[in-house]
């Protein structure tokens, strides 16, 4: 059986929350993200679902993995970074407030490992929770992942620190092929006044917004800004 180390991208930081997917190896004891698609398996899809309070925001990603080649086994990492008056990179308590990940619904173990050197500022840190996912040949696998993280302010074009929001890092490239269908949907359980973004197609669909993107490479920083109504 190979082993190869890839990386499943949702980066939570202390005042945002980013989620991507890509692909990291291991050289000299840390992490670093892939340039090159995996050989083998495939993201064919993503649904991400995210929950707006006033105080945090949860989040749901599903993800479809397939396998195309040979039996394999690769590493998946979910980043947590962050930033901020937090004791940065020296703090070893996570940002996020809840975490857990599950493999065709079955919980899996995980670990979190800091990375060394990628962010030295005393203000920022980085670390992975990693986990191991074995493929056999052909075997399509749905990787589930929960978190919750603090809502945050202080960065906007509008009112200077007044406006919230939250962001999605679609970055899948680095996968066999391209992306089938990735699908984003934000439920705001507060009443907001979102800002309107002409880079992003962003539709109000009944009672929720939705992002769409079908067959690409899945490389895109995405992000709502919004204003809290009193």
């Amino acid at each position: 059986m190979s082993r190869i180390f890839i990386a499943l991208f949702l980066l939570l930081l202390s005042i945002n929350c980013y989620s991507n997917d890509s692909g990291i190896i291991a050289i000299g004891g840390t992490w670093i993200v892939m340039k090159d698609e995996h050989p083998s398996v495939q993201m064919e899809s993503e649904k991400i679902e995210m929950n707006v309070y006033a105080d945090y925001y949860d989040v749901t990603a599903e993800f479809i993995f397939k396998n195309i080649g040979g039996e394999c086994s690769v590493y998946m990492g979910f980043p947590e970074s962050g930033f901020g008056d937090m004791n940065s990179y020296k703090d070893s308590v996570s940002a996020f407030l809840k975490f857990s990940t599950e493999v065709d619904g079955i919980m899996a173990e995980v670990r979190r490992e800091r990375v060394r050197g990628e962010f030295n500022d005393y203000d920022a840190y980085l670390a992975y929770w990693i986990k191991e996912v074995s493929f056999k040949e052909g075997q399509m696998r749905k990787v589930t992942v929960k978190y919750r993280s603090p809502l945050g302010t202080g960065i906007s074009a509008f009112y200077n620190g007044t406006d919230n929001f939250v962001r999605y890092t679609f970055s899948g490239g680095n996968w066999q092929g391209k992306v089938t269908e990735s699908n984003l949907k934000i439920y705001f359980h507060i009443p907001v006044e979102v800002r309107p973004n002409e880079k992003f197609d962003l539709k109000k669909v009944g009672d929720h917004y939705e992002y769409n993107r079908t067959f690409w490479e899945a490389e895109e920083y995405f992000g709502v800004v919004f204003k809290i109504k009193d």
